[in-house]
């Protein structure tokens, strides 16, 4: 089967056994290589306890080999069955007012609890066995957008865990007191046992990340478990569906998995950011990854929450993945649900079998992919510029912003951004990322560095020759979310010899900089962070308090065979390129000029290298081409110099 995969998630339980021989010639028709299947079905595959059924699902895996239509497997368990619920309903997840979630829906069960890991394990055992060696399933994913929510559960189990967690990580009471300062407010514990699930007091945040994390990393723990069951009997790639959020280290989740897998929901007004997140992903394993679900229309429940999105737009939003590093695309989902949950949800067919209006697009993407999948899958993205982006400050933020309504996704991505008319495609990376192949690091909203290795590991790289771009509200916070007490950062002052003075939340009505280079006034709001004398100063604050006045607010400076770019100040878009003009320039990498909300991905290996273009704003763009390239997918050559792309334009150029 030819790479990049076109998939679909396909529900054959909901379905009369006489309308999968249809179902599947429309995917043919559609130009579907592969089917998710078996995700939600745990009660028909173990109607009650100890009894399976199978064979209706064998008939499907069957039928569609011989379509030559792979499978990915989903294990059930984010759906368990009544009786389970029935004979323990400690199963269910507690909430902090006291209710247990009832049956129904998905992913209402406590994964800390013995009882639902016990009947888990039956289930992705019993699933394994049957399935594990059949060769039309080529992978397998674990489980349903796995995610701890807000609060998580407060069951006994969970609360045990967290106990067992700190005591772990701290050692002793008096240590854990003493590191969240809890002589404040008389907040002092005497023993573990004594310190409650942070939901339902004003709890310092030291204490509520602390529990947030200890939910999450419950989940990795379950994933993990299927992961190790699944081992015993298969051996193809084994994977778990992420959303786009980063609280649930998914560094450590893919540690003990074969395959990134992601979902991501788009329209056309989020579109041009949705490279962030395939950036990230990409980085997470040195696999290409499975983009398992997006829309071929809208997504709604029971109520639709988008519109018509543009013509042209199912097909740019299957390709972004495939030109950022993967190798599957998969639309959830293939029929749309007659009855029950998400009947709105957009489909590439009807409920009653007809096409949506998009099944031309697909039609024409699956065309598309069998064109160029020989670049595609000899070739990776090749870059040399990298955002950091961990879980930690994911969740360092959730419990402390900072500054209101500002997310700590907003930094890095507008990082991502502001390197676009540069024509710069970064890898975004997490704590334990390798830094040895990039030149420039940009590090915006990273409010602790201290995770894991990464401040000495960042130190070596930046005196080995690399360039570190420093953003405000980075370094400013220890490992558990405190404010250092003998300096304002925990490396960056030792590091370029100069010290934070004041950070500064501000509207702009008080506070201006300019640029010393004579270019104008520094467009900046929110936040901002002023520093001493020293380095070579970029910009300065020319009006506000006197105290304030002719300080620095962007500096760079020498560190061994390095360079270390400070900025205080939240940018707008236009100084934060120039800014990212200048750190590229300092470590001499090429740019492209690009205008336009066109995504560059320059892509290199087996001998073939080349550009994929995506334009993502529904928009004419164009970027500049250094050499004269081939489109691979209509066979048109272009000469060196300006090439214009029409809106949701796709090009992929060798």
């Amino acid at each position: 089967m030819k790479k990049p995969f076109l998939g679909c998630a396909y529900y054959p339980e909901d379905w009369d056994e006489d309308q999968i021989d249809f179902d599947i010639s429309m995917m043919k028709k559609a130009g579907i290589t592969c089917a998710r299947i078996a995700e939600f079905a745990w009660r028909k595959m173990e109607p009650s306890r100890g009894h399976y059924d199978f064979g209706w699902l064998h008939n499907v895996v069957d039928k569609l080999a011989a379509a030559d239509i792979s499978v990915v497997m989903g294990t059930p368990t984010a759906c368990p069955p009544i009786w389970l619920i029935k004979e323990y309903p400690d199963v269910a997840e507690l909430g902090p007012n006291g209710v247990r979630k009832s049956h129904g829906g998905r992913r209402h069960c406590c994964s800390n609890n013995p009882h639902y890991l016990e009947a888990s394990d039956a289930i992705v055992t019993a699933l394994a066995k049957e399935f594990g060696n059949d060769p039309n399933v080529i992978g397998w994913q674990i489980d349903n957008e796995i995610y701890s929510w807000g609060t998580g559960c407060v069951c006994e189990h969970c609360i045990e865990r967290f106990h067992k967690a700190l005591e772990k990580k701290y050692g002793s009471i008096e240590n854990l007191n003493a590191r969240w300062n809890l002589n404040l407010f008389s907040q002092a514990y005497d023993s573990f046992d004594e310190i409650p699930a942070a939901v339902n007091a004003w709890h310092n945040p030291h204490i509520h990340m602390e529990w947030i994390v200890s939910n999450r990393e419950a989940q990795i723990d379950f994933v993990h478990r299927q992961a190790v069951i699944l081992r015993k009997y298969t051996k193809a790639p084994i994977g778990t569906d992420m959303m786009p959020v980063n609280g649930e280290d998914y560094e450590k989740m893919n540690e003990c998995l074969d395959i990134a897998m992601f979902n991501h929901y788009n329209e056309p007004s989020n579109l041009p950011g949705l490279p962030f997140w395939y950036n990230f992903i990409r980085t997470v394993r040195d696999t290409p990854f499975w983009n398992t679900e997006t829309a071929t229309t809208w997504n709604g429940s029971e109520a639709i929450t988008q519109f018509l999105k543009p013509e042209g737009f199912c097909r740019v939003n299957s390709w972004i993945p495939i030109a950022l590093g993967g190798e599957a695309n998969m639309y959830w989902l293939w029929r749309q649900h007659w009855a029950g949950h998400e009947l709105i949800h957009g489909a590439v067919l009807y409920p009653d079998g007809k096409p949506m209006h998009t099944f031309g697009e697909i039609q024409q993407t699956a065309a598309e992919f069998e064109k160029a999948s020989d670049f595609i899958t000899s070739t990776k993205v090749d870059t040399e510029v990298a955002i950091q982006f961990t879980s930690k400050n994911w969740n360092m933020f959730e419990c402390q912003s900072v500054i209101a309504n500002y997310g700590y996704l907003d930094g890095p991505s507008d990082t991502m951004h502001a390197l676009t008319p540069l024509g710069i495609c970064p890898d975004v990376i997490g704590a334990r990322a390798s830094l040895d192949k990039y030149k420039v690091i940009f590090s915006r909203s990273m409010l602790t560095l201290e995770d894991g290795d990464m401040p000495e590991r960042l130190e070596k790289w930046v005196r080995d020759g690399g360039v570190w771009v420093v953003g405000p509200m980075t370094d400013i916070r220890d490992s558990v979310g405190a404010h250092y007490k003998k300096s304002a950062t925990g490396m960056t002052e030792r590091l370029t010899g100069v010290d934070m003075l004041h950070t500064i939340p501000t509207d702009g009505k008080y506070l201006a900089a300019e640029w010393t280079d004579g270019s104008g006034e520094l467009k900046f709001g929110r936040w901002t962070e002023v520093y001493s004398e020293g380095g070579n100063i970029l910009a300065r604050i020319t009006k506000g308090h006197s105290e304030l006045v002719g300080k620095s607010v962007i500096a760079s400076f020498d560190c061994g065979k390095g360079k270390i770019i400070l900025c205080g100040a939240m940018l707008d878009r236009d100084d934060l390129t120039k800014l990212a003009k200048l750190a590229l320039d300092m470590a001499g990498i090429k740019q492209r000029k690009v205008e336009g909300k066109l995504t560059v991905v320059p892509r290199k290996g087996d001998g073939m290298d080349g550009l994929v273009l995506c334009e993502l704003g529904y928009e004419n763009a164009s970027v500049e081409l250094d050499r004269p390239m081939t489109d691979i997918l209509t066979g048109k050559s272009y000469p060196a110099g300006r090439l214009c792309v029409e809106p949701y334009g796709i090009y992929v150029l060798e």
